[in-house]
């Protein structure tokens, strides 16, 4: 589940921060090839992010990268939940206190997952 939870962390950080990413890539486009490769899946990775953010929040010493995952996964749940009006309009508004934001979120994500991938914890 860490694995997992780990490249959930990696993809959202893509999603979120692909137009700075997209910069820095040059010529290439490697990064806007892997966001529009992951952009139908943006509210699996949102929810999982959430979720396990959530589930491993109270583990010691690993609240940081726990609330990047679940700031990670209420940034990419915005425009969702559109059969449930309540669920939607929280997504929508947290989503939108979080957008001037989602390139740091995604780039702290997207770091955070690539350290957690490789087992390099010094932050957890």
């Amino acid at each position: 589940m860490i694995i997992l939870y780990e490249l959930a962390l990696i993809c959202a950080g893509i999603l979120l921060a692909i137009n700075t990413l997209d910069k820095w890539d040059g010529s290439t486009q490697l990064f806007a090839k892997i966001a529009d490769a992951l952009k139908p899946f943006a509210a699996v990775i949102g929810g999982i992010a959430l979720i396990l953010g959530i589930w491993f929040l109270f583990r010691p010493f690993c609240t940081f990268r726990d609330i990047v995952a679940v700031l990670a996964g209420l940034a990419l749940l915005g425009g969702t939940f559109e059969n449930h009006p309540s669920l939607q309009k929280f997504f929508n508004k947290a989503a939108g206190v979080l957008n001037p934001y989602r390139v740091i979120i995604g780039l702290i994500a997207l770091i955070l997952g690539l350290l957690g991938l490789f087992n390099i914890a010094f932050i957890c």
